[in-house]
């Protein structure tokens, strides 16, 4: 979602499918993550199966054919047995970022920028692979799934807290049971969760009302991630600044607002982290960002504006990387609008928005003008939703039909310092004047920008979100069931068909009967407009060429590289 973030911000969070050859300004083919998700979608039951195919053990879920048995190795860029990895020329990486981090509390973060570090400060069960395609192993080494696919039983390895302290089961149970019951997170995704027990030190045992066929998509995700039950309970709000968890790293200076720094957890159960320390900076202006790349004074940064790419690239010592993602830049057309309750007014401003235009000023053609609000080529993607194609004509018939012959005006909310989204609104602007709309651009701080629009009462909203999971379950039900935690992309839409598609799918035991369902909600999506997707376009980050190994995974996040990329001297 990112990522789908609980309050609705951008965000639904590794195979090296998706190294893009050289490091140098190209993208992969978005064909692999079809690849992944083809391959999702034939898995089958089996009685047992390995690492590599560990995502079946969704599917086998579903099909509930009968019990199964997992037995997975670790993760790549992992060890079962702690190692010591061979170390960085220089030690620390310097990111800079464009966005504070709202919160390190995993149940409640809502920022992309701040999940991503939570998924390096936390394990969970199970984790995604770095392709972003399948379930692999982290606390848990194994797991059982029973014949009525109604329990689910994960065995740990030993691991620990980063104060040394044993990652106990009952951890694991109690941390999983705190975040399905926090209000207006990400429970809504584990609600066929019944209750989750820690028998014994080593086991936890996940009940389930009925099947639920993302229930291993749903536990890999940040927000159902391992804490010290007695710390958290202890020290409640304040643990968050100086958290113990028990992934590759820990924090070691926390201020939100500039700077969080990260060093290597030396109790981490898998390979040490080649970096011992990362700073995450934030610098929220685009421009200063490039500037302090350039100047070397950081490693990487998020977000490099798109009309300075060129100028990048032409720098020796600097590159820019655009990674295959699952990031859908949209716009919020809220019901509760006095203009957009109307579907004739939203399906006019679909007709009008030149998609191919916001490609062009705000990727440079890198990105992919959208059709579905699911990911790019997704599991279940609809590939039959029409192309985008502009249509005034058809739009002001529209307009006039909802009885606004003469157009309106209304508010663009956008976030300041985002030189894409800025580009998009612009477009957006000039689109919708040729239709009569007339939209004044306000521009806020992200968290602002994000609040506003949750009210419902906004004009129009621009957002994006990436995927935080390898099934399309989070953005559907995120963006579809209005009860869900994000009042359908804080537009407050909602549809009694779509909704009950929605929910049946999760408990689908047919992949095939799962599929027709998704793609008919994205083509109830597409006739109504609630939002409307615009673009998919790649993670696009620069960095210096004396940085080697930096990946960013489709659901958004590096934390697999951190293990193993390396600094030089520069």
């Amino acid at each position: 979602m990112t990522s789908v973030p609980p309050a609705s911000t951008g965000g639904p969070r590794r195979g090296r499918l998706f190294q893009r050859p050289g490091r140098r300004l190209g993208l992969v083919a978005l064909t692999t993550l079809v690849t992944g998700s083809l391959l999702l979608s034939a898995c089958s039951s089996s009685s047992s199966t390995t690492a590599g195919s560990s995502a079946s053990a969704a599917a086998d879920a579903t099909g509930a054919a009968g019990a199964s048995s997992v037995s997975a190795a670790a993760p790549a860029g992992s060890a079962v047995a702690p190692a010591t990895a061979a170390a960085s020329a220089v030690d620390t990486l310097i990111i800079a970022n464009p966005v504070k981090v709202d919160t390190l509390d995993p149940q409640v973060s809502s920022v992309n920028e701040s999940i991503w570090l939570d998924q390096t400060l936390y394990s969970r069960l199970v984790q995604a692979d770095p392709t972003g395609t399948k379930i692999v192993p982290d606390l848990a080494t194994s797991w059982d799934i029973a014949k009525d696919a109604l329990t689910y039983t994960f065995h740990l390895r030993d691991a620990k807290f980063s104060d040394g302290s044993p990652v106990l089961a009952s951890d694991v149970a109690w941390s999983i049971n705190r975040a399905k019951k926090y209000d207006g997170g990400w429970g809504f995704l584990i609600t066929a969760v019944t209750g989750v027990t820690a028998p014994d030190a080593k086991t936890v045992v996940v009940k389930l009302s009925k099947p639920h066929a993302p229930l291993l998509a749903d536990l890999a995700m940040y927000a159902f991630a391992a804490l010290p039950q007695k710390l958290v309970q202890a020290q409640g709000d304040a643990f968050f600044t100086h958290p113990v968890g028990s992934g590759p790293f820990v924090v070691s200076a926390y201020a939100p607002d500039t700077e969080v720094d990260l060093k290597r957890n030396d109790s981490y159960y898998g390979t040490k982290p080649k970096i011992a320390n990362v700073k995450v900076k934030i610098v929220t202006n685009d421009n200063t960002r490039v500037l302090d790349l350039q100047s070397g004074a950081v490693d990487v940064i998020e977000n490099p504006p798109g009309n300075l790419t060129t100028q990048i690239n032409a720098n020796p010592k600097l590159q820019v990387d655009l990674f295959p993602s699952t990031r859908v830049d949209f716009i919020q057309l809220s019901t509760k609008d006095k203009y957009f309750s109307n579907v004739k007014v939203r399906q006019a401003v679909r007709y009008a928005v030149d998609l191919d235009q916001i490609n062009k000023l705000a990727y440079q053609g890198a990105g992919t003008p959208a059709t579905s609000f699911m990911p790019y080529k997704m599991l279940y993607w609809n590939d039959s939703l029409p192309k985008p194609a502009v249509d005034l004509t058809k739009a002001k018939a529209l307009l006039a039909e909802a009885g606004f012959p003469n157009g309106f005006t209304t508010n663009l909310i956008t976030v300041s310092g985002d030189g894409a989204g800025q580009a998009e609104a612009v477009v957006i602007k000039d689109s919708l004047s040729k239709i009569g709309i007339t939209v004044n651009i306000e521009s806020y701080e992200l968290v602002t920008a994000y609040g506003k629009e949750k009210t419902g009462f906004y004009g129009i909203g621009e957002r994006y979100w990436t995927n935080d999971i390898i099934d399309p379950d989070e953005v559907v039900t995120f963006g579809v069931d209005v009860k869900a935690g994000s009042s359908s992309f804080d537009t407050f839409w909602s549809d009694a068909t779509a909704t009950k598609m929605t929910n049946d799918a999760r408990s689908e035991t047919d992949p095939v009967k799962r599929a027709a369902m998704y793609k008919q909600i994205q083509q109830i999506v597409w006739d109504q407009t609630p939002y409307l997707p615009i673009n998919y376009p790649p993670y696009r980050y620069a960095s210096g060429k004396w940085v080697t190994g930096f990946n960013v995974s489709p659901l958004g996040n590096y934390n697999d590289s951190l293990l193993t990329l390396t600094v030089d001297k520069h």
